[in-house]
C-alpha cells in the first residue's frame, strides 16, 4: 500500500485564477518548502498548470472530469497515485469531489482525502449523492468556525472529522509599510488631499462598487469631502461584469464625480492600494472568506464591511471593524461618515484588528496545521 509520508497530490481542475487557485498554489509552495513531494492533477489549459510548472514535483494532465460518474478519470487518477506511492490527495474545489469519491470507492480504497473548503455550502446537501461524495473525505478543513457550524446544519458529515484552520496570509509582507501614503498615491496617480476610502476586487454587481459610489454622491451633497479609490477590473470575458463596469463609469460621469472617484486597474502589488487609503470598505453580497478584509486589517486600515458570510466572523462581530446590513444605504451612510472621520475609536479598533489578524491568519499557522493533518493520516 502506498504510504510515503512526504508524497502528496493535489487535484484541481479549475481553469480560473481566483482566490481558490491562488491560495492552493501558495499552500503548495509552502508544503514543498517543508519537504513535501507534491504532484498535481489538472487540465492543460488551467492557470495553476502554467504558474506551477516549476513548483510541483510532477504534473499529470487530465481532461475536465464529468460532473457525475466519471469512472475513466477516477481510474486514471487512482492508477497514477498507486504507481507513485501517493496515498494522500488534497482537494480544494467541491466540483472535484465526485471523481475523488469514485477513486476511493472503486479503485483505491486506502486513499486518504483532505478537502479544504473555500465556499459556503449554502443549501442543504443531505441527499444520497452529496453524502456519498462527502463520505470519501477523511479530513474536512474549514477556514472559519461558522463554516463548521454550517456543515452540521447542511450535511450529514461527522463533525469530529472537521478541522477549523484559517487560510493564511504571508504576514511578513505587512509587518512594515511598503510605501508612505504619499508614495502610494503617486504610484496610483491619485492626486488629492482628501481622505481616501478604498474598495478592492473584481468589478462586479456582487462586489458592490456602485453602491459605494452612490453613497459617495450622497455624502458629497452634504458637504463631506472624500475620495473613493476603486481598485480592480471587470472579468474580460464576462458580459455582465463589463456592463456593470460601464454602468459604474457612467454613474460617476453623470453625477460629476470625476474629481472624487479614482479607477485603478487590478495589479499584483496591492500594497499600493492599502498604503494609499484611509479606510476600507467591503460591499460584497457575501464573502465566504474575504482575504482582502484580512489584508486591510493587517495593514492597520479601519474596516467597514457587510454583515454577512465569513466577514462577520473575520471582523469579530464588530470588534475589529464596523459591520452594516448589505445594500442598506440608511445603515451604511452614517457608518461610512464615521469611517471618513477617522476618530480615535475607529483608529484604536483598527490597531486591535491588526494585532488579531497577525495572530489568526499567519500562513505558517496554516502550513503547520496541514502538516499535522497529513502526518497523522
Amino acid at each position: 500500500m502506498p504510504n510515503s509520508k512526504n508524497k502528496i497530490a493535489f487535484l484541481i481542475t479549475s481553469t480560473g485564477w481566483g482566490g481558490l487557485e491562488m491560495n492552493t498554489l501558495k499552500l503548495v509552495k509552502l508544503l514543498s518548502a517543508k519537504g513535501y513531494n507534491v504532484h498535481l492533477f489538472t487540465q492543460e489549459e488551467s492557470t495553476i498548470y502554467e504558474k506551477g510548472k516549476d513548483i510541483f514535483s510532477e504534473i499529470h494532465l487530465i481532461k475536465k472530469n464529468r460532473k457525475y460518474f466519471d469512472f475513466k478519470t477516477a481510474k486514471y487518477i487512482s492508477k497514477i497515485l498507486i504507481k507513485n506511492k501517493i496515498s494522500r490527495l488534497l482537494v480544494a474545489d467541491n466540483k472535484d469531489l465526485d471523481v475523488v469519491a469514485w477513486c476511493k470507492k472503486r479503485y483505491f480504497k486506502e486513499l486518504k482525502v483532505v478537502y479544504q473548503q473555500h465556499m459556503q455550502i449554502g443549501i442543504n446537501k443531505k441527499d444520497w449523492l452529496h453524502t456519498f461524495r462527502f463520505k470519501s473525505i477523511d479530513v474536512w478543513v474549514s477556514p472559519l468556525p461558522f463554516l463548521k457550524r454550517e456543515i452540521a446544519i447542511r450535511t450529514h458529515f461527522p463533525l469530529n472529522r472537521v478541522k477549523v484552520l484559517p487560510i493564511g496570509v504571508n504576514t511578513k509582507e505587512f509587518e512594515f509599510r511598503k510605501y508612505t501614503q504619499d508614495e502610494a498615491k503617486e504610484l496610483l496617480n491619485v492626486h488629492s488631499d482628501r481622505p481616501i476610502i478604498g474598495i478592492i476586487g473584481r468589478i462586479s454587481v456582487k462586489k458592490g462598487q456602485l453602491f459605494v459610489a452612490q453613497a459617495l454622491q450622497q455624502l458629497v451633497q452634504k458637504g463631506i469631502q472624500f475620495n473613493l479609490l476603486i481598485f480592480g477590473s471587470a472579468t474580460v470575458n464576462t458580459d455582465d461584469d463589463k456592463a456593470y463596469a460601464e454602468e459604474l463609469v457612467q454613474f460617476v460621469h453623470k453625477n460629476n464625480l470625476q474629481d472624487y472617484v479614482y479607477f485603478v486597474e487590478s495589479q499584483p502589488d496591492v500594497a499600493k492600494f492599502y498604503n494609499a487609503i484611509d479606510g476600507f470598505v467591503l460591499a460584497s453580497h457575501s464573502e465566504t472568506y474575504g482575504m482582502v478584509t484580512i489584508e486591510a486589517m493587517l495593514s492597520g486600515i479601519p474596516v467597514l464591511a457587510t454583515d454577512s458570510g465569513g466577514t462577520t466572523e473575520i471582523v469579530g462581530n464588530g470588534e475589529f471593524g464596523t459591520l452594516y446590513k448589505y445594500n442598506d444605504m440608511a445603515d451604511f451612510l452614517p457608518k461610512l461618515e464615521l469611517l471618513i472621520s477617522r476618530n480615535q475609536d475607529i483608529l484604536n479598533k483598527a490597531e486591535i484588528s491588526r494585532l488579531d489578524a497577525f495572530l489568526q491568519y499567519n500562513v505558517e499557522k496554516e502550513v503547520e496545521g496541514f502538516n499535522e493533518i497529513l502526518q497523522n493520516l
